[in-house]
Order: C-alpha cells, then sequence, then structure tokens
C-alpha cells in the first residue's frame, strides 16, 4: 500500500514538472513575438502635405512714379521685410528712401507675392525721368559758342533826328556786352555763381542737370 502510493505520488509530480515546462515554453514564445512586433519599424506614408502646403501671399502695390519714401512704407506695410535699391540709369548712384527719389521699376510685379522675397526697386532722382532726360527742362542741342549771335539794344540815340550825323555813344551801359564763361571757376572767380538762365554768360555747358541754376557747388 505504501509504495502505491509513492507510486502515485511521484507520477503526479512529474505531471506537474511535464505541464510546468510546457507553461513556461508557451508563454516565452508569446512574449518574444509580442516583443519583435512592439520593436518593428513604424509605416511611414508620405501623404505629401508639405509638398502641397500653401505659401504665404500678399498682395504687392503699385509704385512706379512714387517717391523711394512712400513706395518703402508701402511694401512695409504690405508686409515685405527686406527692401533694396539701386540707380535705374547705371550710374553708380545710391539712391536714398526720401523724396528726392522716384520709382521706375519694381520687383516683384505688382499684384500676389510672397512677402519672404526681396523687393528691388529701380529708381532715378525727381528731377529726372526713366529714360536719363531732366523732367524740367526739355532736352536741347547745345549750340556752339563761336556762333552766337547778340542783338545790340535799342540805343537812345534811335530817337535822334539824325543818327548819321551823330557819333556813337561811348558809354559803357549802352554798348552791347557779351559775357562768356568757359567753366565754373571762372564763373566763382567773377563772383557771379550761380548763374541763372538769363543772366549774362549762362550756357548750358555751366548748368549740367538743365534746372536754369549753373554752378551751384
Amino acid at each position: 500500500m505504501a509504495t502505491t502510493m509513492r507510486d502515485q505520488a511521484a507520477r503526479t509530480t512529474l505531471a506537474l514538472l511535464a505541464c510546468a515546462t510546457l507553461g513556461v515554453a508557451g508563454c516565452s514564445s508569446g512574449s518574444g513575438k509580442s516583443k519583435d512586433k512592439d520593436n518593428a519599424a513604424p509605416i511611414v506614408r508620405d501623404t505629401g502635405a508639405q509638398d502641397g502646403a500653401a505659401l504665404p501671399t500678399v498682395n504687392m502695390p503699385d509704385l512706379t512714379g512714387k517717391d523711394l519714401a512712400a513706395a518703402t512704407a508701402a511694401v512695409k506695410a504690405a508686409g515685405f521685410t527686406d527692401v533694396g535699391y539701386r540707380d535705374a540709369l547705371n550710374q553708380n548712384r545710391k539712391p536714398v528712401a526720401d523724396k528726392s527719389w522716384k520709382v521706375c521699376t519694381q520687383s516683384p510685379a505688382p499684384g500676389p507675392s510672397n512677402p519672404r522675397e526681396k523687393v528691388d526697386l529701380a529708381a532715378v532722382t525727381a528731377k529726372e525721368t526713366c529714360s536719363g532726360a531732366p523732367t524740367s527742362v526739355p532736352p536741347v542741342k547745345t549750340a556752339d559758342p563761336t556762333r552766337i549771335t547778340i542783338s545790340p539794344t535799342k540805343s537812345s540815340t534811335a530817337t535822334r533826328p539824325n543818327p548819321t550825323d551823330t557819333k556813337p555813344d561811348p558809354r559803357p551801359s549802352d554798348r552791347p556786352t557779351f559775357v562768356f564763361y568757359r567753366n565754373c571757376r571762372e564763373v566763382k572767380k567773377a563772383g557771379a555763381a550761380p548763374i541763372h538762365r538769363g543772366d549774362p554768360g549762362y550756357g548750358l555747358h555751366l548748368d549740367m542737370d538743365g534746372d536754369g541754376v549753373g554752378c551751384e557747388r
């Protein structure tokens, strides 16, 4: 009887050990699959959201003809922050953002634009046109100084009954005068600077910008 009970207990112990062994192996196998699944690389799908994203857009105003001060204020009010200036006549001048310069061309053109773009304004002085001619005086051909003729002023002797019997009046104030300055140095030396249109000796070769006033500096 005692032997039978020992054999039965031994069989029961072996059965429990076998079950425990199988259970541990099954759990270990399942745990490994779960861990591999958790460590797998995620699948990334390119939806194209970045490529199709809309760029910021603002309305670029028409700046042609405006002075640089007003044009600069307009583009900054529209949202642009990077503004550059250049000489529209390519004379290596540096435009200043004030009323003495005006806009000839602009980039970007008027209309919807990205505010991150750089604004380029080509300008000329307020006295010039975008083609280079001064606006105050139309361009004229410079006369040859050797061919200038001056009509003599009417002398008081013309009213005399017999002008042929009278001698010319020697007073310098009644004689026709001709003044010619070769350059501004001679004008300044004579104390006539600045010289205005209509003054004795005025010439276009002394008034380079054609505003009617020569030897201003």
